[in-house]
């Protein structure tokens, strides 16, 4: 097995406030009751939350764990697995162990803006890369459920102390060494509904990867993926959204690599692909659009979506993603931004000029990108939380930084929602105290990193 990780350099603290600062219980434990107790997602909760109520200072490992299993993995594929793997073994001290509580306790560094709870956290950081690389080393080690879960906690721990200005290549390290796992592992990964959970988590995070560099999901991946969908029911969205997602990450890659203006078509014909299965969802994905009157005054546009839970609407919001995409590339090829040798354009229609197919092509890239564009900002109410103190982002409003970084810096989408987009990043960095990589245009040379 040749998976190994590196400790990665840490990163600038000047993000952080002192641990002086705010020291403080953590209160989001109440946010998203668990509505059935005697799941093992209860128990393990209510272990945890026994000690709560002694010093923080003697009970630091129980509150940042209480904190990550019912706030910041809330909405995430994690949820999935990790209360389930924290129940199955009581060894505190093994490799997965170790993992799960040094991002926890990165997690809550975030949460309270303590660097020193940061600084312990990069510590068990890197004991428990040490121990991983020690399960890693052993075949029969390196396929078991617990190894690949640490593979992909250790991933999540260098997305939440990922500092931005460059790319993120501790995280792409980690994802490509579960897509090592993954085949390393073969069709007995299957068997369980663990196992297929984070077969699912770490399957996303590669073609997001992929997608993210520009790069073309392999070939070998896409034939591994095709073997597990026959285990799913075809007719669900998810299942008819793979295949798509590796199309996507193909247009991107071989627009930069081999640009060519008739891969046009193929977008144009993906995005309505993805148009149909938006419209045939079924009833658990559909939501709302809220009058303009019962609308909050400070909704894009006074439109607000509302959606059964935070999964679903990050759901939409990933198809969302990929529909913009295709309309920047389509936009690119329709206004000659892209070197793409326009002259060899095949025209779907012989009585239309290609002056004139480009114009259509142009125009309705920027139609789909205005409501993709609103859609994705009507659906910031649905990660806002409201107290006494007034309005701000949950968890798992963390889901939003990609889109909006990206709707902050394309034109295409509109000065209005551009500004929207910035503010509501600097507000999503100031509550969850995000770094400043999710302002991409802060740093100049960054922005393709995203």
């Amino acid at each position: 097995m040749t998976c190994k990780f590196e400790r990665p350099q840490e990163p600038k603290q000047a993000d952080y406030h002192t641990s002086d600062l705010i020291k403080k219980q953590d209160q989001d434990a109440d946010y998203y009751p668990v509505e059935n107790p005697t799941s093992p997602f209860t128990q393990l909760l209510n272990s945890l939350q026994s000690g709560l109520s002694f010093s923080l200072a003697h009970n630091l490992r129980d509150a940042s764990m209480a904190y990550f299993l019912t706030s910041y993995i809330y909405a995430t594929p994690f949820q999935g697995y990790v209360p389930l793997l924290c129940l199955d073994d009581p060894d505190l001290e093994d490799a997965c162990s170790i993992t799960i509580s040094a991002t926890a306790l990165a997690a809550y560094s975030r949460r309270v803006r303590s660097a020193e709870y940061l600084e312990s956290a990069r510590q068990k950081y890197a004991i428990a890369l040490s121990e991983v690389n020690k399960l890693l080393s052993k075949p029969e080690t390196a396929i078991l459920d617990r190894t690949l879960a640490s593979v992909l906690v250790l991933g999540l721990f260098e997305a939440i102390v990922f500092e931005g200005g460059k790319s993120p290549t501790s995280w792409t390290a980690h994802t490509f060494g579960s897509m090592q796992l993954l085949r390393l592992r073969g069709p007995q990964q299957f068997k369980s509904t663990v196992s297929r959970k984070m077969f699912a988590h770490a399957s996303n995070n590669i073609k997001t990867s992929c997608i993210q560099r520009s790069v073309p999901v392999p070939d070998d991946f896409i034939a591994f993926d095709e073997q597990v969908l026959v285990l799913h029911d075809p007719n669900e969205p998810t299942v008819k959204l793979s295949p798509m997602i590796h199309q996507v990450a193909s247009i991107k890659a071989r627009s930069i690599a081999s640009p060519d203006c008739n891969l046009v078509h193929e977008a144009l014909s993906l995005d309505h692909e993805i148009v149909t299965l938006c419209k045939n969802c079924p009833s658990w994905m559909a939501y709302s659009v809220e009058p303009a009157s019962d609308s909050a005054a400070w909704a894009y546009e006074r439109i607000c979506h509302r959606y059964p839970s935070a999964r679903i609407a990050k759901l939409w919001n990933a198809i969302r993603l990929l529909r913009i995409f295709l309309a920047v590339f389509i936009r690119d090829v329709a206004t000659g931004q892209l070197d793409c040798g326009l002259s060899r354009l095949n025209l779907p229609d012989s009585k239309v000029t290609r002056e004139k197919y480009l114009s259509q092509l142009h125009q309705y890239a920027e139609d789909n990108m205005r409501i993709v564009t609103t859609e994705v900002l009507a659906s910031i109410p649905s990660f806002m939380e409201t107290d006494d103190f007034g309005r701000r982002f949950s968890p798992a409003g963390r889901s939003l930084a990609w889109p909006l970084g990206i709707i902050e810096n394309t034109k295409i989408c509109g000065t209005s929602a551009q500004k929207y987009a910035y503010k509501y990043l600097d507000m999503l960095a100031g509550d969850l105290n995000l770094p400043q990589a999710v302002h991409p245009s802060r740093f100049v040379d960054s922005r393709e990193d995203w």
